[in-house]
């Protein structure tokens, strides 16, 4: 294939260690916000379906593609605001408009008023997930940018633990309370309270992207407005950018569905309430985060002693894992194995989620980064978290017709959804180390 020779920038175009980490910190804790924002729903699912008579399918809708659809078109504006104009603006506007659809959820009335609000929620994360990407790469040198990234994303993991680990009690104590009265917004329900009050304080929390110092761009690195630039260069290199977008997004997909479908499978197989449930995923989850930094740690090692194909071979090893751990999940008669089985497949499956934006960054020359970036955020939001849950509900409410075999439409997805991207990745690892070797040379200490 056609190798470039336009790499990432020097050493001495990065910020000092403090201030890397100091960005990385802040940009962790509103990770974790957007994934309890994001994933209460997955708590939320019988009593919104007794209420409003939703079927299975139809909250898969409102998990995946009612989030997907903006998430994925937003993207693109967005990634040409972020190289023209900065990132700081973009990222809190972005904040800001997520937190207060989250919110909005509560107050929607009907399955099209909560799918309103799930897709500006979508819009308002796509604008974080694609600027902190940015961000991230513009802060690290290409051989330590896998550590910080694993380090953020294990906000998200840890965001969609905590959503488990306090949201399964506050949502049966909000239960156990009833309904509330609230004068003109009428008689709100327990899951109603639950999506208003894990959505307002991100309002305020907005306000701590102006802590990070922003970078400023070299002359010579000024983006010109439009994707012609962007396309160009992922066109040159479509091999490398078609096996991490497409590898990476349905490893996404496939755990995507499995941590916002393992608590209904959890409440229908096993009787387990929202309390239980939550405090259980929550640990499985947030011990499956603090794994993520080995995984950055291990891919730069290996990639600063020379092994380019290092992150493509980090993830196809550890989704492969993933299979047989995430299958043997459904089907064990024990709930306590089910959620220890869960935690570990998502500790190793997890891997795509940092290793997945680092390579993006590596490869991308700094000024194309927003853009290339948004590329990679509309692919995850289509792929993964437009298929990746409706893929399960389908399969449950379709081909079983029995929502008591929620659990056999996971193992579908693990057997059938998953070796497809561990294929798709072992062709980028097979044949675009050479794309790595030129882009993206790794700098001595």
């Amino acid at each position: 294939m056609t190798q470039t020779t336009e790499a990432a920038p020097g050493n001495g175009q990065y910020p000092s260690a403090l201030v890397g980490w100091a960005t990385v910190a802040i940009l962790f804790i509103l990770y974790v916000l957007s994934l309890t924002d994001r994933y209460i729903i997955a708590l939320l699912v019988q009593p919104m379906k007794a209420d409003l008579g939703l079927s299975d399918f139809q909250l898969s809708l409102l998990q995946g593609p009612a989030f997907a659809l903006l998430y994925s078109a937003c993207a693109i504006p967005i990634g040409i605001l972020l190289d023209r104009f900065g990132r700081k603006l973009v990222l809190y506007f972005s904040v800001t408009v997520w937190s207060i659809a989250a919110a909005m959820c509560g107050f929607a009335q009907g399955f099209a008023g909560i799918a309103l609000a799930r897709a500006v929620l979508g819009a308002g994360e796509a604008g974080f997930s694609t600027g902190a990407y940015s961000v991230i790469g513009d802060s690290f040198r290409p051989d330590r940018v896998s550590l910080a990234m694993s380090i953020f994303v294990m906000g998200g993991v840890m965001g969609a633990g905590f959503v488990f680990l306090l949201g399964g009690p506050l949502v049966a104590a909000l239960h156990e309370n009833g309904a509330v009265e609230l004068g003109p917004f009428g008689l709100l329900e327990p899951w109603r309270q639950a999506f208003i009050l894990t959505g307002i304080p991100g309002v305020f929390l907005a306000f701590l992207i102006f802590f990070f110092r922003e970078k400023k761009r070299p002359a010579d690195q000024v983006a010109t407005l439009g994707y012609g630039q962007a396309f160009a260069f992922v066109k040159k290199n479509f091999q490398f950018y078609f096996a991490v977008f497409v590898g990476i997004s349905v490893v996404f997909a496939v755990t995507i569905g499995l941590q916002l479908w393992t608590p209904a499978f959890l409440i229908r197989t096993h009787g387990w309430d929202a309390a239980q449930i939550g405090i259980a995923m929550g640990i499985a989850q947030i011990l499956a985060a603090t794994t993520l930094p080995l995984h950055g740690w291990a891919v730069d090692k290996l990639y600063s002693r020379g092994m380019k194909a290092a992150h493509f071979s980090w993830v196809m090893g550890s989704s492969a894992v993933g299979v047989v751990v995430g299958a043997a999940a459904y089907l064990v008669s024990d709930p306590v194995v089910t959620v220890v089985l869960f935690g570990i497949f998502m500790a190793t499956g997890m891997a795509a989620s940092s290793i997945g934006p680092a390579l993006v960054q590596i490869a991308t020359p700094a000024h194309l980064r927003g853009r290339v970036s948004a590329m990679f955020v509309v692919c995850t939001g289509l792929i993964a978290m437009g298929l990746g849950p409706t893929t399960v509900g389908f399969v449950t409410d379709v081909v079983f017709r029995d929502e008591m075999k929620v659990g056999w439409s996971m193992i579908v997805s693990l057997l059938v959804v998953l070796p497809f991207a561990i294929a798709v990745l072992g062709l980028g690892r097979k044949k675009l180390s050479g794309m790595m070797d030129a882009t993206a040379a790794p700098v001595a200490a």
